[in-house]
């Protein structure tokens, strides 16, 4: 690395600012590629969208009402590629699809198919047909025969099919006369997906004698030509490096991060905020089975209902203009309210209530600034739009989303191995991603609910914990345990204590602060546990 006391000459180094998934995708695809990455974030690893999305590994069924065919073959592709490699990250998921008629939301969609959902004629069309955006069953079956034939693969379940609409008895509310079935993929944890994509990164900069070092809870400076490192945390010096290139990964922060860094732009993104719920509702998670259900609300919005473990279902997501600081984004009761009145429209038996929300999570998709009357119609796909300060160039990303970040990585790569003049030498498309090396089988652990404290220092040595809430939220996914007490954080305050991540005398401060984030932003009452 580029340092005050250090100048490498021979070899580029790149800055990756934003810890997320698209990050992190693009750190691994440099490295893989011979050149030296410093990856810093603001805050943590994965901290924004990444842990806050549905979890989901999918084509993006409802993009093809926009037609965005190439965007859906894109990520049908890459969840194939992900399946293959991440295998224990990312498994097949059969969903279902309940309707309640045969016919119904043709014209809808061709006007949404146009864009004039919104106009004259789509407000005058839904004036007098108030139930046309409602799709029937010759609709979804087309739909469902086109993801299949983009796809352009093997079945997802060896022997089932990658579809399956059936007519007949629903299992749902009586009102919904079929069902039709499909298999997308699910994350569980994309958390540790990003963390393990970084260590892959690690440990091919350790066998390539690369420079690869990841910098959470700091601040990226300019100063001059060169970029200073300073830590928020107060507890590092500040770090001078004089990157060959810069990417701007930081997400639905992307204008901010360009403002702070005095560059002119016009406006990049227009955030959508999408809200989640997680239940313990057992009625509703007996319903599931081991599948999921993608199930139109009133207003014609699909909202995922998924299994989530054994005993939990996460429901999601809403789609509304978001303009405030990402960071402050939460699940707001009506939005809530309204995933609710979905669920019980479709499964009654649930009876779903307030009551059943053990935790909430709402986070801003990195999206490109587009009209705010219409979050749907907003494109879904991935940009790089390149600016500079100086000589220097930076790189920023729009859009994306968790199935398509080793794409969206690959491209970056692309881009930046041309502005060096460097070849590309390796692709990650057939390099598995393993669970993070030198760990015992962390992901499993978490997956279980069985967090030992060999796990726990394990994940202290190797995966850039530097506060509590890094752990219980992004490491240990603790968020999810309903067994989360005050004393259990005091025990892992102590424990990142004893390995010398935080202070003794902040042990006390990390827990308060670690119990107020948790009820701000998950709606989690620890101290009511």
């Amino acid at each position: 690395m580029r340092t005050d006391s250090e100048q490498i000459a021979d070899r580029p180094v790149v800055l990756v600012v934003g810890a997320g998934i698209n990050g992190a995708s693009v750190a691994r695809e440099l490295t893989l590629n011979g050149i030296s990455v410093i990856v810093v974030d603001a805050n943590d690893i994965a901290f924004g969208a990444t842990s806050r999305s549905s979890r989901l590994i999918h084509g993006g069924l409802r993009y093809l009402e926009r037609g965005d065919f190439a965007l859906v073959r894109e990520s049908l592709r890459e969840r194939a590629i992900l399946l293959k490699t991440a295998p224990q990250f990312v498994r097949p998921l059969r969903l279902r699809i309940p309707v309640r008629r045969r016919f119904g939301g043709l014209v809808w969609s061709v006007l949404t198919f146009l864009g004039w959902d919104r106009a004259c004629l789509g407000r005058f069309w839904l004036h007098c047909f108030p139930n046309a955006r409602e799709r029937g069953l010759w609709l979804i079956r087309l739909g469902l025969w086109m993801y299949d034939r983009l796809a352009n693969s093997p079945p997802l379940p060896p022997g089932e099919g990658g579809r399956r609409p059936g007519e007949g008895q629903s299992m749902f509310d009586s009102r919904y006369q079929f069902s039709c079935e499909y298999f997308d993929a699910q994350i569980l944890s994309p958390e540790r997906f990003t963390l393990a994509l970084l260590d892959d990164a690690r440990q091919l900069a350790q066998e390539r004698s690369l420079t690869f070092n990841v910098h959470t809870h700091t601040l990226a400076e300019f100063h001059d030509h060169d970029v200073r490192l300073i830590d928020r945390l107060g507890r590092n010096a500040p770090i001078t490096v004089r990157p060959d290139v810069i990417i701007n990964a930081t997400g639905a922060w992307g204008d901010a991060t360009l403002a702070d860094w005095r560059i002119s732009s016009p406006r990049l993104f227009g955030g959508t905020k999408g809200s989640h719920f997680v239940t313990a509702n057992r009625e509703l998670r007996a319903t599931l089975d081991d599948g999921g259900l993608y199930a139109e609300a009133s207003d014609g919005r699909m909202v995922f209902v998924l299994p989530l473990g054994d005993e939990q279902t996460l429901i999601g997501t809403t789609d509304e203009p978001f303009d405030a600081r990402p960071e402050t984004a939460v699940a707001e009761p009506r939005e809530i309210d309204y995933l609710i009145d979905l669920v019980n429209e479709v499964v009654p038996s649930a009876r779903l209530t307030r009551e059943d929300v053990v935790m909430s999570y709402s986070g801003v998709r990195p999206l490109p600034f587009g009209r705010a009357d219409s979050p749907s119609s907003i494109p879904r796909g991935h940009w790089i739009e390149e600016n500079s300060r100086g000589p220097l160039p930076i790189l920023t990303l729009i859009g994306g989303k968790l199935t398509t970040c080793r794409a969206l990585g690959e491209e970056v790569a692309d881009r930046v191995l041309s502005r060096l003049r460097l070849p590309r030498v390796a692709s990650s498309r057939e390099r598995p991603i393993p669970e993070p090396r030198g760990l015992v089988d962390v992901t499993r652990s978490v997956r279980e609910g069985d967090l030992g404290l060999d796990v726990i220092r394990d994940i202290l040595r190797h995966e850039w914990v530097r506060t509590l809430s890094d752990l219980v939220e992004r490491r240990g996914l603790l968020i999810f345990d309903s067994r989360l007490d005050p004393p259990r954080l005091r025990e892992l305050a102590t424990l990142l204590a004893d390995a010398g991540v935080i202070p003794f005398d902040q042990i006390d401060a990390e827990v308060a602060a670690t119990v107020t984030r948790l009820r701000q932003s998950y709606g989690i009452d620890v101290r009511g546990s």
